[in-house]
């Protein structure tokens, strides 16, 4: 009887370790590769449109005429992204509908820039030469000043950025026309504008 229970004791210990034989280890999945999105680059040629408001003065002989007109144009420039920092060139043109006696019908700025950058968002300064077509009483004459002026842009893709600026404009005063005696006037004015920009 014990050699029996022994001999069915050892067939159910084989028939154990038979079974835990057959079972095969499999190691665990390796976790997905987490994919993060690359930080904008702000780096590259852009151009783009952008239109606002320039509230302005009439200075020198002109002193007293001020008023309010629409800006509408176009600019271009590059900047160059170091780490957080984007240093660049902008130039840009509009047609102006600043009126009173006087006219300011077209304003041009070039620039150099500098800003910080929290990946697709832009903060911004800016400064250099401001250029303008005056004209009064027919005659009409270019002047050349100064302007200095912040702004941000925010980037929507790789390729889009749109921004809000604000902009100071100092024309100087310019002989205008051949009037007799001469007529020697400039404009200063404030610009706001809103622009969309296409980088390359």
């Amino acid at each position: 009887m014990n050699k029996l229970l022994l001999a069915g004791a050892a067939l159910v210990a084989l028939t154990g370790a038979a079974s835990a034989a057959d079972l095969t280890y499999e190691p665990a999945p390796a976790p997905a590769p987490v994919v993060t999105e690359a930080a904008f680059d702000w780096t590259g040629f852009y151009v783009g449109v952008h239109g606002g408001a320039l509230f302005g003065d009439f200075t020198g002989d002109l002193d007293g005429l001020s008023g309010t007109g629409g800006l509408v144009g176009a600019q271009a420039g590059y900047n160059y992204q170091i780490d957080h920092w984007v240093i660049g060139v902008e130039t840009d043109i509009a047609y102006s509908s600043l009126k009173d006696v006087a006219e300011l019908q077209w304003l041009g700025k070039t620039t150099a820039r500098a800003g910080y950058a929290w990946d697709n968002f832009l903060l911004y300064a800016k400064g250099g030469v401001a250029y303008g077509d005056l004209k009064y009483a027919d005659e009409s004459q270019w002047a050349v000043g100064w302007t200095a002026g912040a702004g941000v842009e925010y980037a929507f893709t790789k390729n889009l950025t749109a921004r809000l600026e604000y902009d100071y404009v100092d024309l100087g005063n310019k002989d205008i026309g051949n009037f007799d005696p001469v007529v020697n006037g400039g404009a200063t004015g404030h610009a706001i504008t809103a622009g969309l920009n296409f980088k390359f």
